[in-house]
């Protein structure tokens, strides 16, 4: 599950944090549970959503989902970074993007390899 987060008051949005929570309900039928994990944000700040994808971190891990802890991916958006049409205007941010998904793919398969057969 890739997540895509803003930074609402240094945390996620309250939104987010509710389906999470609905997701991990009830007790013993947690959706999140060896589900590998990564998060990624964007915000008008260099590194604005640090403090969400911590926060973030943080109740994925109690929901007992493997994450991928790097690379770390901290989009400054500016207007037009992104077109209507979902395509990624700045050159060394696409190459960014497209590497972090790269090695998402690749922490997919890392975490599937070793989860037990049951699991």
């Amino acid at each position: 599950m890739l997540f895509v987060t803003p930074e609402y008051n240094r945390s996620i949005p309250g939104g987010l944090k509710n389906a999470i929570d609905w997701a991990s309900r009830p007790y013993g039928q947690n959706a999140f549970t060896h589900k590998p994990s990564a998060v990624i944000g964007t915000s008008p700040g260099a590194i604005g959503t640090a403090i969400a994808q911590q926060h973030l971190r943080s109740v994925l891990g109690f929901c007992n989902s493997p994450q991928m802890n790097a690379p770390e991916a901290y989009i400054q958006f500016k207007p037009g970074l992104i077109t209507d049409e979902g395509e990624v205007t700045n050159e060394s941010t696409a190459g960014f993007l497209k590497n972090y998904m790269a090695e998402f793919h690749q922490f997919i398969e890392r975490v599937y390899t070793a989860l037990p057969p049951d699991a």
